[in-house]
């Protein structure tokens, strides 16, 4: 995927990937943010675009889920959460990504791979 494509695909799913955020926080609340709060702004391990990233990675069948957090400095449990937390939004979206031609066994086959070919992202 070229990247205006990858970054136009970002565009596309941010708003709607942190709505359904915010839907299962207000559930798990069980109502509205009380006033003075931090509004449950805390620092996330990786940014919406680096989910949305890890999940296409995934849906390509690039990498095992232990190799994309090893790539992005996560444990498994956060590329998991991703990936179920985005990949609804994408086939929502009918994003049907190809699979990769090549498995990666580690996270320094992936950067290795993306050194080689800086023009495709995913």
């Amino acid at each position: 995927m070229p990247r205006p494509d990858f970054h136009a695909l970002i565009d596309q799913i941010t708003v709607p990937y942190q709505a359904t955020i915010e839907q299962r926080r207000h559930r798990k609340r069980g109502g509205d943010r009380r006033p003075g709060t931090r509004g449950g702004v805390l620092r996330q391990k990786i940014t919406d675009a680096d989910r949305i990233l890890a999940t296409v990675l995934s849906r390509r069948d690039l990498c095992t889920q232990q190799t994309l957090a090893d790539l992005f400095g996560v444990s498994r449990g956060t590329i998991r959460n991703a990936i179920d937390d985005v990949r609804p939004l994408l086939e929502q979206d009918t994003h049907v990504p190809t699979l990769a031609e090549r498995r990666f066994a580690t996270a320094a086959e992936v950067r290795a791979s993306v050194a080689e070919d800086s023009e495709t992202p995913c």
